[in-house]
């Protein structure tokens, strides 16, 4: 049911309008890549920290169970911007996909 409001409220678009927001969809898709790389950044290195506190068979410090605790928030907001991404691009797609529609409807005469 979402998805249906949400077709309907991109179909009522003008042409002009659907342009400005598939440059939006392109403009937040790219901002979510840039996070989610990001964030597979900070993944490494709070798991580089514990990795380097097994093989060197130290006890675990509170550093290494705050490192634990940050590599579960990264991994859950990289699967949230992942379905921010994937929402981004399939409104971008379907945003194409309209012009496409309109496009071919333009050239047609009644």
């Amino acid at each position: 049911m979402k998805n249906r409001r949400k077709f309907n409220e991109i179909c009522r678009l003008r042409t002009s309008d659907l342009m400005v927001s598939k440059m939006d969809c392109i403009e937040r898709i790219s901002l979510f890549k840039s996070l989610k790389l990001a964030l597979i950044g900070l993944l490494g290195i709070f798991v580089g920290h514990i990795v380097n506190t097994i093989y060197a068979n130290q006890a675990m410090s509170m550093a290494d169970y705050v490192s634990a605790a940050f590599i579960v928030l990264c991994v859950i907001e990289y699967l949230l911007i992942n379905t921010l991404e994937a929402r981004s691009a399939s409104q971008k797609e379907l945003i194409c996909d309209l012009l496409a529609l309109r496009m071919s409807r333009a050239g047609k005469k009644s």
